[in-house]
């Protein structure tokens, strides 16, 4: 038990759900990580004091359930719950399989579904919770061969909408955060694909993806986890159903 709040934070080995944790860890949280990758224990060392890790799958439902129950026995309450976990498939549309669609859609979608499942109960009992999911730039405009990543990010997107309004009744207020182009191992495996497909250089094509910002930069992940934390706490206790957009202005061109 803690008499700190808990956050719990997915795809937090590395990017932005890594960065996250640490911002919530240092504004006073205990925080719970969960990743697919071992590296969630790297993270956890790197935060260090009051924090559990563990290596799961957030699409196996059992997993989760194992994970929330673990931090449910450790700290006692969950305050905030903060989905990142998410994959990527960049292939054109006639060579995408089923599988490549089920299995991004799965972690994107499935995955948050699966903790806003298991985590919901400890949140009404305690009566209250902030919800910050990650939606993308990809599901607001169109990126070639990224049509099943951008669906899947749409529908967190209306997914955390429909939540938003099912759970105000209970105190739970539930928000998604929209990143643009951020230094991630994600998006740098994507400009790795571009490369090799292309023939050009890893930092041309970086220097092409970073003119779709208005600043002509990638953010760092603890740009968007800046926001991810606003939204998470009690200064933004009027906040509900909305999809806050950290993409330097890709939408509003």
């Amino acid at each position: 038990m803690t008499e700190k709040k808990v956050a719990v934070v997915t795809g937090a080995a590395s990017g932005i759900g890594k960065a996250a944790a640490l911002q919530l860890a240092r504004e006073g949280y205990a925080v719970a990580l969960f990743d697919i990758s071992a590296a969630v224990f790297d993270a956890a060392a790197d935060i260090g004091g009051d924090c559990l890790a563990y290596q799961g799958d957030v699409a196996n439902e059992a997993d989760v359930a194992a994970f929330v129950k673990q931090t449910e026995e450790k700290y006692g309450r969950v305050d905030v719950l903060n989905c990142n976990a998410g994959v990527v498939v960049v292939k054109p549309l006639e060579d995408t399989d089923y599988e490549d669609f089920l299995r991004v859609a799965h972690v994107n979608l499935g995955g948050t579904f699966l903790f806003h499942k298991h985590v919901l109960p400890i949140m009404k009992r305690q009566g209250g919770g902030s919800i910050v999911n990650l939606g993308s730039v990809s599901g607001h405009v169109g990126q070639t061969e990224h049509a099943i990543y951008g669906a899947t990010k749409g529908a967190v997107i209306a997914f955390t909408r429909a939540a938003a309004w099912e759970l105000a009744a209970y105190n739970i207020r539930v928000n998604s955060v929209s990143p643009g182009s951020i230094d991630t191992p994600m998006l740098r495996g994507d400009i790795q694909l571009e490369s090799a497909r292309t023939g050009l250089p890893f930092e041309a094509v970086k220097r092409e993806r970073e003119k779709e910002q208005a600043f002509n930069r990638w953010a760092e992940p603890s740009e968007v986890a800046e926001v991810i934390c606003f939204l998470a706490g009690d200064k933004a206790s009027f906040v509900t159903g909305a999809d806050w957009l950290v993409d330097c202005g890709w939408v509003a061109k």
